[in-house]
């Protein structure tokens, strides 16, 4: 005989109805500012992982890198998820509290979801790093290798004029200028991506600077993406509130039914 496997049916998912907020709210530039901040611990975590991550093997370096950029990104992403949610929760009560005829305030409505929302709280708390970005990609150069040092044999040579003249170029010491100090934040901002490249490779360095803007946008686009997703989160709480309440109702059905069995057994011996 053939076993028939009886196939589990996926749950419904549940989602309550919502109110939608406005794009812009009292809760976006302290969003904005933490994001930003989150960003700074961002860069100063690649630069300190990034130190230990620089490996002689190309593919390894690639994979690693990778692995520590999708991770930030991931934590970019379940952040907005969390905004996101609290925002549809709030969407929610907002919801039932019209539905019972209770008057919502505008200022509490526009504390609700709002797609766009998320996008604009990443983009604000990355205008700072963006806009060092676009400036250092306006003026940034090809770097040229460096002159090196003198062998110490031309020390003595150096006090002849006709010699000492054509030597001090190797002893000047170069200010710092405004392409060096973005050079600085930008590489820092972007350190997986150095070392998957490779600092020695000139040409590409200059194509990763001249792009950093667009990559630097990334964290806030991934940031709006996981906002949207808060709709999601909330209606898988929902499900998982629903299949709770499912499972206790067939556990209450299978303890009176048992009951019932033990009642019946007595008055059938009798």
């Amino acid at each position: 005989m053939e076993v028939k496997k009886k196939k589990q049916q996926k749950p419904q998912k549940v989602q309550k109805p919502y109110l939608t907020g406005a794009m812009m709210d009292r809760t976006v530039m302290p969003g904005a500012l933490k994001f930003f901040f989150s960003t700074v611990v961002m860069v100063f975590a690649f630069v300190m992982i990034g130190v230990m991550m620089t490996w002689d093997n190309k593919l390894l370096s690639i994979v690693i890198n990778s692995v520590i950029l999708f991770t930030a990104w991931l934590i970019f992403y379940q952040s907005g998820a969390a905004t996101g949610a609290d925002a549809v929760n709030q969407g929610e009560i907002m919801y039932q509290r019209r539905e019972k005829g209770r008057p919502v305030a505008d200022w509490e409505q526009q504390l609700c979801y709002h797609p766009l929302k998320g996008f604009v709280t990443g983009l604000i708390g990355s205008i700072p790093l963006v806009l060092c970005s676009v400036v250092f990609a306006l003026i940034t150069q090809r770097q040229m290798t460096n002159l090196g040092t003198l062998p110490s044999w031309l020390t003595s040579l150096e006090t002849r004029p006709e010699i000492g003249g054509a030597l001090q170029y190797y002893h000047a010491s170069g200010s710092m200028t405004l392409e060096s100090a973005l050079r600085l934040i930008i590489r820092m901002s972007t350190m997986p991506y150095v070392n998957m490249i490779g600092a020695a490779d000139k040409d590409a360095m200059l194509v990763l600077e001249r792009i950093s803007p667009m990559l630097n946008l990334i964290p806030a686009l991934v940031y709006g993406l996981g906002y949207m997703g808060g709709v999601q989160v909330r209606s898988a709480v929902h499900t998982n509130i629903a299949l709770g309440k499912k499972k206790a109702k067939r556990k209450q059905r299978k303890e009176r039914k048992a009951r019932q069995q033990t009642h019946r057994g007595p008055e059938q011996l009798n």
